[in-house]
């Protein structure tokens, strides 16, 4: 085993970049560093919760339209993810508002579309203080005509297939894992194994509970030799099967009443809603058997018993370092976003596991 130098292992590297992302989608770094002359912007409002105002402005992508805060630096305040995808989201967005529909206090979203078709997509949520914006169908007309929206899940719509299985042991990863000194120095990607074990399966009161470790593990080879501290990254994440929706850890989401360090989601999907809550932990170890380092991803999932659509997803990693400290954000940028739309992501190079199977 060769001797290292004390390094720094992170599975997430933390950057000060000011990188502009439209909606999460893809463009270049703005003049002054004001992502509000990216032209990602479609609209503006407030948002009144609890009687507090917020001055929002508003990006919208084929799968949800996000609300930032009107500063220099892009915030999330908050969004809403689309019922069915909306390939047309960005030209044919025509309005919204945040007005109280049912008159609670509460800003409502409404959402409305123009399509070329002639056809309107008016989408409405109603704000509840547990679930956050649940899509009401009934208040909703979606437009269907000329293939605006699509009855297929999104991964099959989009040719992602599930490639990785629970339980099956270890599953290559091509590029899986990025290693650097510094700010980028050496920067270097390599291949990575990933496996998903599942510690438990419960359903209870129609909520199914689950329990799983996603493993991986880094060879010796994978890592270049260092001579100094470094930095080594490997990515994952959770998303849904039906609208592609990025579930992140994203501070605008730890709103669940199940304690700290949980994250809350509403996935709408054909007229229904199901709430997803859950959390990990991780641990790194180092020169274990074979491997250099293991990462371990503890999980800890709620959903209601008659969802199957979770999915979790091992990534690659980007070519080069400014991708990598750029992709480092994004869970604050475009959480909710699709896994098409996501920047510095190459969806067809992930390994995709199914949590529901």
């Amino acid at each position: 085993m060769k001797q290292r130098w004390r390094h720094l292992i992170a599975s997430a590297l933390v950057l000060a970049l000011c990188l502009s992302a439209a909606a999460c989608g893809k463009s270049d770094d703005t003049a002054g560093d004001d992502w509000r002359a990216s032209g990602a912007v479609v609209d503006s409002g407030t948002i009144t919760h609890d009687g507090d105002s917020v001055d929002v402005l508003v990006t919208v992508s084929e799968s949800s339209a996000a609300f930032y805060r009107d500063m220099t630096e892009q915030v999330l305040f908050d969004s809403v993810s689309f019922p069915v995808s909306i390939p047309d989201a960005e030209e044919a967005f025509h309005a919204i508002s945040f007005d109280d529909i049912d008159g609670d206090g509460e800003s409502d979203v409404l959402v409305r579309f123009l399509h070329k078709s002639g056809d309107t997509t008016e989408m409405i949520w109603i704000w509840d203080p547990v679930e956050r914006y649940v899509f009401r169908e009934d208040l909703s007309t979606v437009a269907v005509g000329d293939g605006v929206l699509s009855s297929q899940p999104y991964f099959t719509k989009n040719g992602l297939q599930i490639n990785a299985a629970v339980e099956m042991g270890t599953f290559l990863l091509e590029d899986g894992v990025c290693s650097y000194s510094g700010l980028g120095d050496g920067y270097n990607t390599d291949d990575c194994y990933w496996e998903i074990v599942k510690n438990g399966d419960y359903t209870h009161d129609g909520i199914r509970e689950l329990h799983f470790d996603a493993i991986c593990y880094i060879p010796e080879g994978a890592i270049p030799y260092f001579d100094q501290q470094y930095i080594t990254v490997t990515s994952s994440e959770l998303y849904d099967y039906y609208t592609g929706t990025w579930l992140t850890a994203s501070t605008a989401y730890g709103n669940s009443q199940r304690g700290e360090n949980y994250y809350l989601y509403t996935i709408s999907w054909q007229g229904s809603s199901y709430l997803i809550e859950f959390a990990y932990s991780t641990e790194w170890e180092y020169n274990v058997s074979d491997w250099a380092q293991v990462l371990t991803k503890s999980y800890v999932v709620y959903i209601p018993e008659d969802y199957n659509g979770l999915i979790f997803a091992a990534e690659a990693q980007p070519l080069t370092y400014k991708e990598s400290a750029k992709r480092m954000q994004l869970d604050s940028i475009c959480p909710e976003a699709a896994i098409l739309d996501i920047d510095t992501l190459a969806p067809y190079s992930c390994l995709f596991f199914d949590l529901c199977d």
